[in-house]
Parts: C-alpha cells; sequence; structure tokens
C-alpha cells in the first residue's frame, strides 16, 4: 500500500492509503493546520492571538476556531486538568515554545481567561496559548476526512505517535517505553485514533522531564488514549496525567480508553471505561 512520509507539525507525518493520489490531499490538510496552529510561524492564528488578543479581538481561521472550541471544552469539562493557557504559559518558562519579539510575556494562565465568539478570539490578560496538545490531533483527523474524501477504503496517519486508522481491517501498532525505546504494547486500530504523552529526556541526561505536562505520576513515563477521534485522544492524555477525579466519565464520553507505561516497562490500564465504538 503506498506510503508517504514529510516533516510537517514539529514531526514526521507518515499517511498509508489505498489511493495513491489522494496521500496530497491528506498532506494538503495537514500543512493548512500546520500554517494556522504552529507557535513557530510567526503570522499563523496562534501567533496573532499570543502577541495582539489581550489588545484587541483577532479573527480566526473557522479550524483554528474549532480547536479552541474543542479545547475549551475539554478545559470546562476536566475542570482545568487540560488548560492550553498554563500549557503556553509553561513552555514559554521552559523554552519549548517560541515569544515572537512583539510577544508579551504572559501574566495569566488559566483558561478562563480565553474568550471564544464565533472566530473571535480575545485574551483578558497577555496570555500564551499552546495548542501542542490538541491541534495534532485534529490535523490527523482532517488527514483521514481528506482521505476519505477522496475515495479512500483504508488508511492510516502517523504524526509522530498520534496516529488514526480506517477501514475493514485493523491496523497494528506499538506503544514504546520512552525509557527503554522498546515496543511493549502491541493494539490494533480499527476506525479509531491513539495518541500518545510521554516524558521528555531531561537536557541533564538523567532520566526524563515532565515539566512540559500539567500533572505527572511517579509510577508513569507514558500515557496513551484510544478513542474515535485524534483530537479527543490528544486531549485526553494531558487530563489522564492530571488523575482527575472525573477520568472515568470523561475517557467514556469520548468512547476512549487509556493506558500508562510504568518505569520498570509494566502496562497498567488507568482506568476501566466503555470500548472505542467507530
Amino acid at each position: 500500500m503506498p506510503k508517504r512520509c514529510r516533516p510537517l507539525l514539529g514531526t514526521f507525518v507518515e499517511i498509508t492509503a489505498d489511493r495513491e493520489e489522494a496521500i496530497e490531499s491528506a498532506f494538503d490538510a495537514v500543512d493548512q493546520v500546520h500554517r494556522l496552529m504552529s507557535a513557530h510561524e510567526r503570522n499563523s492564528d496562534l501567533s496573532r492571538i499570543n502577541r495582539f488578543a489581550h489588545l484587541r479581538s483577532i479573527e480566526v481561521h473557522e479550524l483554528t476556531a474549532r480547536v479552541l472550541e474543542r479545547a475549551l471544552y475539554w478545559a470546562r469539562e476536566s475542570g482545568g486538568a487540560f488548560d492550553p493557557l498554563r500549557a503556553g504559559s509553561a513552555a514559554i518558562r521552559h523554552n519549548l515554545m517560541p515569544c515572537h519579539a512583539d510577544q508579551p510575556q504572559p501574566e495569566a494562565a488559566h483558561w478562563t481567561w480565553l474568550e471564544l465568539q464565533g472566530c473571535s478570539v480575545r485574551l483578558m490578560k497577555p496570555a500564551c496559548i499552546d495548542l501542542g496538545g490538541i491541534a495534532k490531533g485534529f490535523a490527523v483527523d482532517r488527514a483521514i476526512d481528506a482521505l476519505r474524501r477522496a475515495g479512500c477504503e483504508r488508511g492510516l496517519v502517523n504524526a509522530g505517535g498520534d496516529l488514526r486508522g480506517f477501514g475493514a481491517e485493523a491496523w497494528p501498532v506499538t506503544i514504546v517505553d520512552p525509557l527503554a525505546r522498546s515496543s511493549v504494547a502491541a493494539l490494533e486500530l480499527k476506525d479509531a485514533a491513539l495518541a500518545t504523552s510521554a516524558g521528555l529526556p531531561d537536557t541533564s541526561g538523567a532520566g526524563l522531564s515532565f515539566d512540559h505536562l500539567g500533572g505527572s505520576n511517579p509510577r508513569w513515563t507514558s500515557v496513551s488514549v484510544v478513542a474515535r477521534s485524534g483530537c479527543d485522544a490528544d486531549a485526553l492524555t494531558k487530563i489522564v496525567w492530571c488523575a482527575t477525579t472525573e477520568l472515568g466519565s470523561l475517557l467514556a464520553a469520548a468512547g476512549a480508553r487509556a493506558l500508562a507505561i510504568c518505569h520498570d516497562g509494566r502496562v497498567e490500564p488507568v482506568c476501566e471505561t466503555a470500548e472505542v465504538d467507530a
């Protein structure tokens, strides 16, 4: 089956499909999300929000508005366990995303300071939004939609470990231990998505750092979520790290299930939830 790979979204995006001519349209869909929501693109919707939305309302593309709306949904439903403003403040603090020359240092680090009305965005205080916890999954969803519109009956999109597959046959995938760099879990994706959030190599070279995550569990090195959409799977991995008491109901609402990899390499189911439906 034809397969192509390109650097996008700060990672490598690999697309496999049963119609080779459809793959280009799927890459175009991913590229559009990158141009709209990358913090590294100075004139992206996201960068314009971070630079100017504390001064005036910023009009954004409807795709950006959809992702912001979903981010606010998960922030509200999780009681702030998922928070794109807190994530942005932490990313700036730890030099994980750029702060442009005319971008103020964030004062606000709470999702309630973000207002969205249609495609109009306003920040109540200088703040930094990081959509890295949800936009990559959304880009995967958009690529899948593009493949289906082009007539594909089977396809898989992998954006640096955020995956979604569709078709009559399940796609075999593996989850890698971020410490040992070896495969520790095998899954099959059938009309479903998988997202993983893991510790990153510490700059000192000693183990993993979890500074980029809103929470951490001392037993875990990574968390993976299987859900109906890549967007929701991506957001839910951050919520699982925060271990909110409503986690079971949040996973069930998204038709999701979660697992974690422990420091000793064991795979640990996070909680019992509903099965993932197509």
